[in-house]
């Protein structure tokens, strides 16, 4: 198969820049959490989110092929190495996310345990069919799961928990061009539709906590 920088026989330009809007949106979510995580030493993301998420990076950048084209294969390779970054905040402070550390000592290989289940999940959902060309199910998949591990995390209290404004309106956006992109590209994707859809609603739910929380700080 012929490699383009970015397919544009599959992709219509329009749907190219609401994805390329989204990635851009999300890599400053992920900048922002980096940048955080070392201010404040607490990682926003929550610990099992961070799990499925590099495990899909590490299969989509190195074992599987989008078919986006190589601008965004590379783009991939990238997104992975801020994911190592927040992987490797959340192995440091991602347990004070929990009131009680459960782990212990076995909390950095409770993660990567998680992480090398996750990949094969990733590789086999793709090539047995059940998947996108670009790994789009799969993502909103973790992305629901994601969101609401968000929202679940801002409605308690640990010593480790951090919820930031910033986050939650780069990811909102982020995802909101994805899903503009789903909803172009997928017209009769329903299941994937409706992914598209609970992220929306629980992306907004943070926003909500998040906007509370700032203003229950200032009093």
């Amino acid at each position: 198969m012929e490699h383009h920088w970015i397919n544009l026989q599959v992709y219509s330009p329009l749907e190219i820049g609401f994805l390329l809007a989204g990635t851009v949106l999300w890599n400053v979510a992920y900048f922002i959490i980096i940048r955080n995580a070392i201010r404040f030493k607490k990682m926003e993301m929550p610990f099992l989110a961070v799990c499925s998420n590099i495990a899909w990076e590490f299969s989509w950048a190195f074992l599987l092929h989008t078919d986006l084209g190589e601008l965004f294969q590379w783009g991939l390779r990238v997104w992975f190495f801020m994911d190592v970054a927040i992987f490797y905040f959340t192995v440091r402070y991602g347990a004070s996310q929990m009131k009680t550390d459960l782990f212990g000592k076995m909390f950095v290989p409770f993660m990567l345990i998680l992480v090398i289940w996750w990949i094969p999940v990733f590789y086999f959902f793709e090539t047995e069919g059940l998947d996108t060309k670009m790994g789009t199910t799969s993502a909103y998949l973790i992305t629901v799961v994601m969101a609401s591990l968000f929202v679940f995390n801002a409605s308690r209290k640990a010593p480790g928990l951090i919820g930031t404004k910033s986050v939650a309106w780069f990811k909102f956006f982020g995802n909101l061009f994805m899903t503009i992109f789903v909803f172009l590209h997928h017209p009769d994707s329903h299941f994937l539709q409706l992914l598209t859809f609970a992220v929306f609603v629980l992306n907004i739910i943070y926003i909500l906590q998040v906007s509370r929380g700032a203003k229950a700080n200032q009093h």
